[in-house]
């Protein structure tokens, strides 16, 4: 019988423990380099945010009943100069938190405004009466905002621009002749050119872009004075991040005492 040529077993046994171990290490030296660029990658994007904001040092922000409690004396600290409160929705929703936040944020120096939502489907005067109703003369010192989006279905079927701009317009004026001053439209560049600009040509805006780098390659124009750039922002109140709706204001640091 011929003899077998046996190969010894440790040697095939060491090339996989070698290779095994040199795979390891080359995944391991993978995940480190993909840590080490997402470290940096953050650092620059952050540093880009700082930078595109700098230009805008006048920023607030949004509050509804979502929010919960608000410290606003804490927000303030923590570098805001100025808070929008949450009011109506068409003609049946008030904001449960509104009349509390409005007592509680005078005892801060911010800048107080107040705003409602806009309905595609209720007339102009029935929205203005419910919010003269519900909100009175708690109005602030800023302009009554309107705000303008595509909620539910509309998101995907958009209501007819020439309808809901003439409706707009209509509640503007109402607004604006009842509490002796003007108001200003909350809404996305989209719906501004759609539903704003043709119908309320001299209005003044508030545009929502997404995120700083965004607000930096925004075209601000004249009617342009405030823009929201973050719908949850953190904001370290405290010494806890919450997050916040946020925006900047777009006119200049000295002109800022005359926004009313």
């Amino acid at each position: 019988m011929a003899k077998q040529d046996i190969k010894p077993i440790y040697s095939t046994t060491y090339k996989h423990k070698r290779n095994w171990h040199w795979r390891r290490w080359l995944a391991l030296l993978l995940i480190i380099l993909l840590v080490v660029a997402g470290i940096t990658g953050w650092h620059f994007w952050r540093q880009y945010q700082t930078q595109a904001l700098q230009k805008y040092p006048v920023r607030g922000i949004s509050v509804s009943q979502t929010d919960g409690f608000v410290d606003f004396q804490a927000v303030q600290k923590a570098g805001m100069k100025f808070a929008y409160l949450k009011t109506t929705s068409g003609t049946t929703y008030f904001d449960d938190d509104f009349a509390a936040n409005y007592d509680r944020i005078q005892g801060s120096d911010l800048k107080v405004g107040v705003y409602m939502m806009f309905s595609f489907t209720k007339s102009a005067k029935e929205q203005a009466k419910y919010f003269i109703k519900m909100v009175g003369h708690k109005v602030g010192n800023l302009p009554i905002a309107i705000q303008v989006q595509y909620y539910g279905n509309y998101a995907d079927n958009p209501p007819n621009s020439a309808k809901q701009g003439k409706q707009l317009r209509e509640l503007t004026n109402e607004l604006a002749n009842y509490y002796t001053a003007p108001c200003i439209i909350w809404t996305t560049p989209t719906i501004a050119n759609k539903m704003i600009t043709p119908y309320l040509s001299d209005s003044r805006q508030w545009l929502i872009v997404d995120g700083a780098s965004e607000l930096n390659k925004l075209k601000i124009t004249k009617q342009t004075e405030f823009v929201q750039y973050s719908d949850a922002a953190d904001l370290t109140v405290s010494g806890q991040k919450i997050k916040f709706v946020t925006s900047v204001f777009t006119g200049k640091k000295q002109t800022w005492q005359e926004v009313e």
